[in-house]
This record gives C-alpha cells, sequence and structure tokens, in this order.
C-alpha cells in the first residue's frame, strides 16, 4: 500500500490556505497603511515644531504662515531634514509615500494649519494644527486611487475636510 496524500486532500489544504490569506490580506494592508501614516505623523509633528523655533527665533506668528517671504515657509531654513525637494515647489518636500506641503497657512476653525502630508497611494491627506492635533480629508485632487477602507476611521482621527490639497 502506497502512502500519501490524495488529490482531495491537496485540494482541502490549498482551499483552506486561500480562504486565511483571503481574510488576513485586508487586515495586513491596514497595518501596512497605519504604518505608512504613522510615519507621517511623525513627520507632520516634526514639521510642525521646526516652524514654531523659526518662529520664534524670527519674531514672525503662526498668522504669518503661508504668507509670501515668510521664511519659516521654506524647509530649507529650517532645522529639519524630510524628504527630498520638488522641482519648481520651494514649500514641499517628497518621501516615498508621502508629499508634505510646509507653511500651509490654511485658516481654520480650530486655527492655522501648520503642514499637511498628501498621501501617494490614496487620495488623503493628513494635517496637522497650531495646537498640535490633526485633521484629515479626502477628495478628487489628490491624484490616486479611492482607498479601500476608510483610512481616517483606521487612523481615528476626524474627517474637518480642511486640509487644503483635497
Amino acid at each position: 500500500m502506497k502512502q500519501g496524500f490524495t488529490l482531495i486532500e491537496l485540494l482541502v489544504v490549498v482551499l483552506i490556505i486561500g480562504i486565511l490569506s483571503a481574510v488576513a490580506l485586508p487586515q495586513y494592508q491596514k497595518a501596512v497603511t497605519k504604518s505608512h501614516f504613522a510615519q507621517a505623523f511623525v513627520g507632520l509633528k516634526a514639521i510642525a515644531d521646526a516652524e514654531k523655533v523659526c518662529m520664534l527665533s524670527t519674531g514672525e506668528s503662526v498668522e504669518d504662515l503661508g504668507r509670501q517671504g515668510n521664511i519659516c515657509n521654506l524647509p530649507e531654513n529650517l532645522d529639519i531634514e524630510i524628504g527630498s525637494p520638488i522641482q519648481n515647489t520651494p514649500y514641499a518636500r517628497d518621501t516615498k509615500f508621502f508629499t508634505f506641503l510646509f507653511g500651509n497657512g490654511v485658516s481654520t476653525d480650530e486655527g492655522k494649519i501648520m503642514a499637511q502630508a498628501q498621501y501617494k497611494k490614496y487620495d488623503v491627506c493628513v494635517c496637522i494644527h497650531e495646537d498640535g492635533h490633526f485633521s484629515g480629508s479626502t477628495g478628487d485632487d489628490c491624484g490616486s486611487a479611492e482607498a479601500p477602507f476608510d483610512v481616517l476611521k483606521v487612523l481615528n482621527i476626524e474627517d474637518e475636510g480642511t486640509c487644503g490639497c483635497c
């Protein structure tokens, strides 16, 4: 008598592995997206802190953010290294997953937006406000595909639609 597996047994094992991977893949995507945004949150916090230090040392105010000629809007004037410069866009830096915009200056009910990050994979933008809280927005103008899940809900940030990029 030969020992081994029958074709039916092998097919059942393959089917079980397929079902398990189909269940695990969305959770894996969420975990990867969360890790990308964790990097963005750290970057946004560093940008906001660098802008505040610059404003303290130059006498500029948060109200001056976004104003033409404000030296605290320019990444090269800040004590921070994030991403690589984008040609003809002095107020932005590019990383693998995000485009960071410095010195946004858009006013909201909560005050000025210090910086924002556009996620390249999905049309999601995250902003940091002058008081340090994060908000996000989604829209058609970020130039990428719609997320397979609600990214802002997964990240547990409110959708205020005030970032200005979407």
